[in-house]
């Protein structure tokens, strides 16, 4: 674990997920911590906030709901983002502001994924309470999360097909034993009322219309996820259960969280030093 011995520092979490309560518990021990349970900025919460001073400011995962303005106070030198929007991209350029864009932080991807296939496996099993063996899952997307989730799913003794469109993935996956299919052919010739299709390119792609052909659709892409109409008429097979890692298993993603915030801190401290 990284030791960080910081002084009179203030950190204020933001957010309603149940990582950020065991991020505030192990940040505690070096910093003054509150964490602020809310997903919607507004007047209230921007005092609270403006009231505590703090010098740094963790946003959550998930883009918040602005009902006011987004400024944070003159304190704040430091900024941890999640997902990036419009609203906060004018708050990171105020006085010299550091920020840290902590879902491109590499260890913590990685781990992440980790949890989010394990937890994926724990959302299969309490949803169709059924087993994964001899079961057939299409993964589009083979980045982090699709190598992960298609690992576990095998091992478990799952048939696996990955469907992307970039040649390179294609091939990695094939030398890895796992079927493929090209991302633009996966509804011609893949449609089967018994398969899984489970999406992690986080990008509209799938019409409505195609989700019957699939016994059900689980989305672990940010919302809106990949449907191509995500605004209504949303099909009954299809699920977009995000954020599984705060859902299952909350203390061990908000360990990750804090160790990523902890080494952030430690490369400032070091550049501070020199």
């Amino acid at each position: 674990m990284i030791q960080v011995v910081i002084m009179n520092n203030k950190l204020a979490i933001i957010g309603t997920d149940d990582r950020l309560q065991y991020l505030k518990d192990e940040l505690s021990e070096n910093l003054e911590v509150k964490l602020f349970s809310t997903m919607v900025w507004n007047d209230e919460v921007e005092n609270a906030i403006h009231d505590f001073q703090p010098n740094i400011v963790f946003m959550p995962i998930q883009a918040m709901k602005m009902e006011h303005p987004f400024a944070l106070p003159s304190t704040c030198e430091l900024l941890f983002v999640g997902k990036k929007y419009e609203e906060i991209e004018g708050a990171c350029d105020e006085n010299n502001r550091k920020v840290f864009y902590y879902l491109e932080d590499e260890p913590w991807i990685w781990d992440n994924a980790n949890l989010t296939a394990e937890g994926f496996i724990n959302y299969f099993y309490l949803n169709e309470k059924q087993s994964v063996y001899n079961k057939r899952f299409i993964i589009t997307g083979y980045g982090r999360v699709g190598k992960r989730l298609a690992y576990a799913l095998h091992h478990l003794g799952a048939k696996v097909i990955i469907s992307v469109r970039s040649e390179n993935q294609l091939f990695e996956a094939k030398s890895y034993g796992y079927e493929i299919e090209a991302l633009d052919y996966v509804i011609e010739k893949l449609k089967d009322p018994t398969v899984y299709l489970v999406n992690t390119i986080p990008s509209k792609w799938l019409s409505n219309e195609d989700t019957i052909f699939f016994n059900k659709i689980i989305d672990l892409a940010s919302k809106p996820g990949c449907l191509l109409d995500s605004s209504e008429n949303i099909p009954e097979n299809y699920a977009n259960p995000t954020s599984l890692p705060g859902m299952y298993f909350p203390q061990d993603a908000g360990n990750l969280l804090a160790r990523s915030v902890r080494t952030q801190l430690a490369l400032l401290e070091g550049d501070n030093l020199c």
